[in-house]
């Protein structure tokens, strides 16, 4: 594919390079494929290049593409003034559809239109994304929206023409039952709980069953081919995996999955044909079992709330809430620890909940130490006399708060760790009761009256947004993971 500026207009053509963006450097670099299907280039004189480690990856599954018949719809852009300041974003964007990577250019076409909510070409695409997974009420008024900004765009005009007047997929009035298979993401505790969160939701807007399955991938499991998210919680629904396996005539979605592998983890979880699903692959989908094996959030799926749905265009945090009430039952062993930990430490006297990241993060999270010394600063702000619940999975960081604060710090006795190595991966971990201490500590910071936290981890992010803090009881420093669409993961190599 190639991608140039061509009188105001840009065109896309066929090639054998390869684009990569840097979003650190918001630089494009090109690059020769070797047999390879990828992206494209773009002209150097618009875009200077640089080495990167991000290219669009595109996804080669033929069953990932449209699902009605349409007839080709407009991409060309305009780069006038009004979007010129998204030209490579854009760009991008327009890559990422042509290499079928449709996440890749939701993500960015959403994070464009957060910010100028009436950009036509941003729409457009949003338009042409929603057509290709079916979701025509959407399109239409995403198409509708980009021409109400953009009244004299014919393409834009054509592609709603062609909308309308596609043919409309007749459902089945008494549709049989089918199954959307929730597994794990495979990485922290409540990482891995977000993505089941966000994959309720996706349930329930596309009218299935959900059926958690966290197997031996996940880093909390007890080795068992037991579901480990029942370790933790109780089921979301009366169905387990071993009675969908059983469904005669079953079809399965994405078609890397069948009856044979259902139990099995990691299948073609980041490379090769259905790897990478994202929510709006799963939209109207036919197939009696729907496989979730990669990271969907709430963010995600919640653009796609049909008008009847309770959490329609609702605040993200408020869509959260509802779920985490709806499905997040701790068992009662969990509620009864907590409750015990309570009253012996913190119960009769106001604290604040604080946590802290060390240990792995640091690779993910450069600024981690910045981040660590913006706690010591917002702590200068709360009450002396308070209470300190301190949550922090680093031994060190555990030991120094302490030797600042003293008496104030109060902690679990959980599993922590002296190294870069995150506990979840120290082979000498007991995993089912780290998955539980970690339940604990959130579960008594939501009791605090203040929570300070790392905006950046999910520990964090999941305690600011379960409860309804009051103004000013809630400070999370850097960004919340949970209110952000994650690129990277739809476009590292």
């Amino acid at each position: 594919m190639q991608c140039g500026l061509r009188a105001g207009r840009l065109a896309i053509q066929n090639s054998g390079h390869r684009t990569t963006f840097d979003p650190r450097e918001k630089r494009w670099c090109v690059g020769r494929t070797r047999g390879e299907f990828c992206a494209g280039t773009i002209s150097k004189s618009s875009f200077p290049s640089k080495p990167s480690g991000y290219r669009i990856v595109c996804n080669r599954s033929p069953k990932m593409q449209l699902q009605m018949k349409l007839p080709p719809l407009a991409l060309s852009v305009d780069f006038h003034k009004k979007v010129s300041m998204f030209q490579q974003q854009l760009a991008f964007a327009a890559h990422a559809l042509a290499a079928s990577n449709l996440a890749a250019c939701e993500i960015v076409c959403r994070d464009i239109i957060s910010v100028a909510p009436k950009n036509s070409t941003a729409l457009n695409f949003l338009g042409v994304i929603a057509a290709k997974v079916g979701a025509n009420d959407h399109s239409a008024a995403y198409f509708e929206a980009a021409l109400s900004a953009e009244p004299n765009n014919e393409g834009i005009r054509r592609n709603l023409s062609v909308l309308k007047n596609a043919p409309r997929h007749q459902g089945n009035e008494n549709p049989p039952n089918r199954y959307m298979v929730i597994k794990s993401w495979g990485y922290g505790f409540w990482s891995d709980v977000s993505q089941v969160l966000g994959s309720l939701l996706l349930a329930e807007i596309t009218d299935r069953i959900p059926v958690t399955h966290w197997g031996k991938n996940s880093l909390f499991s007890d080795g068992s081919n037991r579901d480990a998210f029942e370790l933790y919680f109780e089921s979301v629904s009366n169905v387990a995996l071993q009675d969908v396996a059983r469904i005669d005539g079953a079809t399965f979605f994405p078609p890397k999955w069948n009856k044979a592998n259902l139990a099995d983890e990691d299948i073609a979880k980041w490379h090769g044909s259905g790897s990478r699903a994202a929510a709006l692959y799963f939209l109207n989908r036919p197939e009696t079992i729907a496989i979730i094996d990669f990271y969907i959030g709430v963010i995600d799926v919640a653009p796609w709330i049909p008008a009847a749905h309770p959490m329609h265009e609702k605040p993200l945090d408020e869509v959260y809430r509802y779920l985490v009430r709806k499905y997040l039952c701790p068992h009662m062993a969990t509620h009864s620890a907590c409750e015990t930990f309570y009253r012996a430490h913190l119960e009769g006297t106001p604290f604040v909940a604080i946590h802290m990241r060390g240990s792995d993060k640091i690779i993910e999270d450069q600024n981690l130490h910045d981040t660590n010394r913006a706690f010591l600063t917002a702590l200068e702000s709360v009450n002396p006399i308070w209470r300190i619940f301190f949550l922090t999975d680093d031994e060190q960081l555990h030991t120094r708060i302490k030797t600042i604060y003293g008496d104030r710090i109060i902690t679990t006795n959980c599993q922590r760790t002296n190294t870069s190595t995150g506990v979840h991966y120290l082979p000498s971990v007991n995993r089912v009761q780290a998955g539980l201490e970690v339940m604990t500590d959130v579960y008594l910071a939501l009791r605090a009256n203040q929570f300070i936290g790392n905006g950046r981890s999910a520990v964090s992010a999941m305690i600011a947004i379960m409860k309804e803090w009051k103004r000013d009881d809630c400070t999370v420093i850097g960004r919340s993971a949970l209110l952000e669409r994650n690129l990277f993961i739809h476009t590292r190599q």
